[in-house]
């Protein structure tokens, strides 16, 4: 009986055992085919780095023939020499099945021990399994350029000119720094990645689906016999990766099999992953985003295919603001205290100068401009002319940091506290025929397009909306929920948050520092619209009001949208359609 039982033991353990993934010829050494050099390196960050103190070891590899007085296509690997990698390249190089490439290996850092009784730092999981983009900052704005120094190299800015690859956490990293800057990678390999929650990476294949597609190709490895461990599946997660970046558009290609958490099955496919993220190289090198048309993602019902156009530069100055009146007239202002037009042939003039700077403009029914000014002196509110030529009365007022007008006239003004939202009872002068009512709330506020409701941003991202009907404020609650890039334990972490403007159907559009989030009248982030760079502010504007602008540092940029904004001081209440629970 105990033989049996040792027998059915050992034959469990024979089916269970890792398959063999023996290497193809693309991973051998060749006879005749021209070998590439190996370069040794050490980079150690200084105090300005991200990572500062970290030391790492790096590798190059130099193709055959190599020309260092041209820009050079170039693969970054994360953890050192993997995948046979650089025997690899001396073959595809040679059949002309990838261009000349420069590999570029490095280890993660480690901050080194203080004393021999001291552990050193071990930056790995750190620096990799991070969805921030510290890596890719570190990685192109600083390792990158060290070792162009160094070795006398330059390394192509055409983001189609360069791929990068990693294995396990490795593998997460690569495809952040392809995720964070298309603008410099767009051909991604990973091997048994790494998308499970240590670092809030489970959270990927839901903001694939969200965010607009990038200009990324990516190639996928991993099997039944990855790990399942306390943070999450990689197998089950690998493969919901896939199926999210099918859904939203991307040129996604992966190699399942029944491997378990190692190299050695991405090793054997690394040859036909090369081939294949690199195909067509010498007449096609761009990476495009929804290249077939068939993304999913549910902002195109919106903006379309369309892309950012920057449409003017304050000449000092940011712009920090900007707002639209019901005939789509757009003005921006800042710190600078200057209030521009933004013309509809793209130009930026300037039509006001007011002492201080400008925190808010508003449009109201009678054809005015409110505008809200810090100076010195404290803070005031001022009506103007719908060009801005005359100033008409202007009135001191306590601390506020935001108005929003409804059409009947009354204008809520919020304090800038995190608390429900309320009426201060304060007794609050009449400007430009809008009653103004001070309320303890968020610094940012939108009224809906039925007007019984308004929405309050607060400094964190927390976003609560409230009735106010019948000049009354009742049913507060934190109603809308946004995307963060950030640790799951960090549980209060919200991404940086500044303006917010609305629809006709009622979406909510917020700009933070992942883009323009755009929630349904549920509450819920259904798309977020990247933006050239972190915008201050948005709003509709343009011919019928729709265009969307943004405000983004000393730029302005504008993108057509299918939907229509509301400028509720100027336009009657509009009841939405109900949103799909």
């Amino acid at each position: 009986m105990r033989l049996s039982l040792v027998f059915v033991w050992l034959a469990g353990a024979v089916l269970a055992q890792e398959p063999e993934f023996p290497l193809t010829e693309d991973s051998k050494v060749q006879a005749g085919v021209a070998k590439g050099t190996m370069v040794k390196g050490g980079y150690v960050a200084g105090e300005e780095s991200v990572f500062p103190g970290t030391q790492r070891e790096y590798q190059l590899y130099l193709p055959a023939g190599f020309d260092k007085t041209k820009p050079t296509a170039f693969m970054v690997f994360q953890d050192g020499v993997i995948y046979q990698a650089p025997v690899v390249f001396d073959n595809l190089i040679a059949k002309g099945d990838i261009p000349p490439l420069v590999g570029v290996f490095i280890k993660p850092g480690v901050v080194p021990a203080a004393n021999e009784n001291a552990l050193p730092r071990f930056n790995r999981s750190f620096e990799y399994d991070s969805v921030t983009p510290t890596y890719s900052r570190f990685l192109i704005e600083e390792f990158l350029p060290a070792v162009e120094a160094e070795h006398g190299i330059t390394f192509s800015t055409n983001p189609n000119e360069a791929a990068i690859s990693g294995n396990s956490s490795g593998g997460i990293c690569a495809f952040m720094v392809a995720w964070h800057r298309p603008d410099r990678f767009r051909r991604v390999f990973t091997g048994v990645g790494t998308y499970v929650g240590i670092h809030g990476a489970d959270q990927l294949p839901v903001w694939v689906r969200k965010f607009e597609p990038k200009p990324i190709r990516v190639f996928l490895q991993s099997g039944t016999g990855d790990n399942n461990l306390y943070c999450g599946d990689w197998w089950m997660a690998n493969q919901m990766m896939e199926r999210s970046l099918s859904w939203a558009g991307y040129e996604v290609k992966h190699a399942w099999g029944e491997g378990g958490h190692n190299q050695k099955h991405a090793s054997q496919v690394f040859p036909e992953a090369m081939r294949w993220l690199w195909r067509e190289w010498k007449t096609e090198m761009e990476v495009k985003a929804n290249v077939k048309g068939e993304s999913k993602w549910k902002g195109y019902e919106v903006v379309g295919e369309g892309e950012w156009e920057s449409i003017g530069m304050f000449r000092r100055g940011e712009a920090l603001i900007v707002r639209a009146n019901i005939d789509g007239m757009v003005v921006t202002s800042g710190a600078a205290g200057t209030i521009h037009e933004v013309s509809k042939v793209g130009t930026i003039k300037q039509v006001a100068q007011v002492t201080g700077e400008v925190r808010d403009l508003e449009a109201t029914r009678g054809g005015k401009w409110l505008v809200i000014v810090e100076s010195k002196e404290g803070r005031t509110i001022s009506a103007w002319t719908a060009d801005f030529q005359i100033k008409l009365e202007s009135a001191e007022l306590p601390e506020f940091d935001d108005i929003t007008v409804t059409y009947s006239g009354r204008g809520l003004l919020s304090l800038g506290v995190v608390s429900p939202m309320r009426p201060t009872g304060r007794s609050m002068p009449k400007i430009a025929d809008v009653a103004l009512e001070q309320l303890v709330l968020p610094y940012r506020l939108c009224v809906l397009p039925d007007q019984a409701q308004v929405v309050g941003l607060g400094r964190r991202g927390d976003i609560s909306i409230s009735s106010i009907a019948d000049s009354e404020m009742s049913n507060n609650q934190e109603f809308y929920l946004l995307e963060s890039f950030s640790n799951p334990s960090q549980t209060r972490s919200r991404p940086q948050v500044d303006g917010l403007c609305v629809d006709s159907n009622g979406w909510l559009y917020v700009a933070t520092s992942l883009g323009i989030q755009v929630l349904d009248q549920a509450g819920r982030v259904n798309f977020i619209i990247p933006t050239p760079r972190p915008a201050s502010d948005v709003c509709f504007g343009g011919k019928d009001l729709g265009e969307l602008f943004i405000a983004c540092g000393r730029l302005v940029y504008k993108r057509s949208t299918k939907a229509k904004g509301v400028v509720s001081g100027q336009m009657a209440p509009i009841k939405p359609a109900p949103p799909k629970l």
